[in-house]
């Protein structure tokens, strides 16, 4: 971790530029937050394998102009060893003509002159002064700074109430707010978010999660990604099971030849994803286990078939000796993902073709067999737990 604090020794060139806050009337120390440049955790491009549920809205532009803030020396040394040990080596000689000694946040750092306002308050005991609730940016800004300077035991109940505003707007697809929800629960401890999080980043993350410019631990890092492919070989595994049952015929249908249809669509939507032939290897770049559950459902709700064939999701009724009653252009079930899960309550006796004129007798036959495997794929989801901080006598994983 880089220095983050500098003890001026020569006047700071923003000392008599950057506006004057006090949190201490009777301050003998000075921090100053140098102008914040550039935009706090600013998330770049997409990959392949990020479904459109995965998009996030751009970092906030960097706006904050640089702040003086009138703190107590001994207020810092209690709540930071960092600032203990600076103020420790600075001395009395370091004061410059205010009487103060002045304490620089490192530029490159870019702390937010905002969010070191309000921790050096709730520091200084200026509870009135402290927000309720703050936005996930300023919560993100806050936990750097703490990071940074190793306050968690001075702040954490202004911490759990923070969190508790904003914990009902959990994320729940790999972006942005997702990464800065990973480090504000490393930050501030919170077991619960911690693993709610991590198991997003799990199945929606398509390679190593992006760190945005925030310093969140390698550790925490491998072990999400480590999972990540772990999930990802297993459900690779399903469906390249399944192809492999429909191209051996294990399970047929010798009234409409229903494993030849979903044979078919499943090859096409493989190719066209790239997720057979070659089949992926670790470490997955480019693929998160959403992208393989998205590809493979659209082989139930393929919208192109020639005329006087059924679509897969109506073959996957009909196959299995069930009615569907058309709604428009596509059936009707009771999850909404083609094909697979219940039927309406209102399912017709017959299904009628989408695009033909005539009628499909319902009938049983064994190429559900042969797709049995892919509702392991929900089981699979299911499963993630996501990471645990502490292990089980009480030691922090990460």
């Amino acid at each position: 971790m880089s220095d983050s604090l500098q003890v001026v020794v020569v006047a700071s060139p923003f000392a008599g530029l950057a506006p004057l806050y006090e949190v201490d009337p009777d301050a003998d120390a000075l921090v100053i937050v140098p102008p914040q440049t550039e935009p706090f955790a600013p998330w770049k491009g997409t990959t392949q394998g990020q479904t459109k549920t995965s998009s996030t809205k751009a970092a906030p532009p960097a706006s904050r102009p640089g702040l003086r803030i009138k703190v107590s020396s001994k207020h810092l040394s209690f709540a930071s060893k960092i600032f203990k040990s600076k103020l420790k080596y600075a001395g009395q000689k370091s004061k410059q003509s205010d009487g103060r000694i002045h304490l620089q946040l490192a530029p490159e750092e870019q702390f937010d002159s905002k969010a070191v306002a309000i921790v050096l308050n709730a520091l200084h005991g200026k509870g009135s002064k402290v927000p309720k609730q703050v936005d996930l940016d300023t919560l993100g800004q806050i936990a750097l700074f703490v990071d940074k300077f190793q306050l968690f035991d001075a702040i954490e109940v202004y911490g759990e109430r923070w969190i508790s505003r904003l914990e009902d707007k959990l994320p729940d697809a790999y972006n942005r707010d997702l990464i800065l929800w990973l480090y504000i629960s490393y930050v501030f401890r919170n077991v619960e978010v911690l693993r709610a999080v991590t198991k997003t980043a799990i199945v929606g993350s398509d390679g190593p999660i992006r760190t945005v410019g925030l310093p969140i631990r390698e550790k925490l890092i491998k072990h999400i990604d480590e999972q990540r492919q772990a999930l990802v070989s297993s459900a690779i595994e399903i469906v390249t099971s399944t192809l492999e049952n429909l191209v051996a015929g294990k399970a047929g249908c010798n009234k409409y030849h229903c494993d030849s249809f979903l044979l078919g669509e499943l090859v096409k939507t493989l190719t066209k994803n790239k997720l057979v032939w070659p089949r992926p290897e670790r470490p997955f770049a480019g693929i998160s286990f959403l992208f393989v559950v998205s590809a493979v459902e659209g082989v139930f709700t393929s919208p192109s078939h020639s005329r006087g064939s059924a679509v897969c999701g109506d073959l996957w009724n009909v196959c299995n000796g069930v009615t569907a009653k058309p709604n428009g252009n596509a059936y009707v079930n009771g999850n909404g993902r083609g094909g697979r899960g219940p039927l309406t309550p209102e399912a017709s006796p017959e299904p009628m073709l989408r695009n033909g004129g005539g009628y499909f007798d319902t009938h049983e036959c064994d190429a559900r067999k042969s797709v049995a495997r892919l509702d392991e794929l929900d089981a699979l989801e299911d499963a993630v737990r996501g990471l645990d901080l502490e292990g089980a006598l009480g030691y922090r994983n990460y």
